[in-house]
């Protein structure tokens, strides 16, 4: 099974951010760095691009201070984007980016109460 490992992504400041947040940094636990960019990237509008990276500190310690004091953190444990604290709205992100999140991907029930177990049946 993979782990999940928290990195704190600094962007360049001086190149026009598209970072809705405001601060040119992210706080995300995730796969690997590949991983972590896409689920920050996944957060700007469909035609934007991620400015780029000045720095990103694998393994971040949140025992001490962050750089720009962020005013409130998401959940550091969870595979997601926890500066800003996306994932307090969304839960963790359990998959990887581009996988299904149905067991199943094929099956889609066709009655609404298939799905739907009674003591008779």
């Amino acid at each position: 099974m993979s782990m999940v490992r928290r990195f704190w992504i600094e962007f360049d400041r001086n190149r026009g951010s598209v970072l809705w947040w405001g601060p040119p940094y992210a706080g995300v636990t995730g796969f690997d760095e590949k991983d972590c960019l896409a689920m920050v990237a996944d957060l700007l509008p469909a035609d934007a691009e991620l400015p780029p990276v000045l720095r990103i500190t694998a393994d971040v310690s949140l025992a001490g201070k962050l750089p720009g004091n962020p005013w409130a953190l998401g959940v550091s444990v969870w595979r997601g984007v926890w500066y800003p604290p996306m994932n307090l709205r969304t839960g963790p992100n359990m998959y990887p980016h581009g996988h299904s999140l149905a067991v199943n991907p094929s099956y889609r029930p066709t009655a609404a109460g298939e799905n739907v177990h009674t003591g008779d049946s």
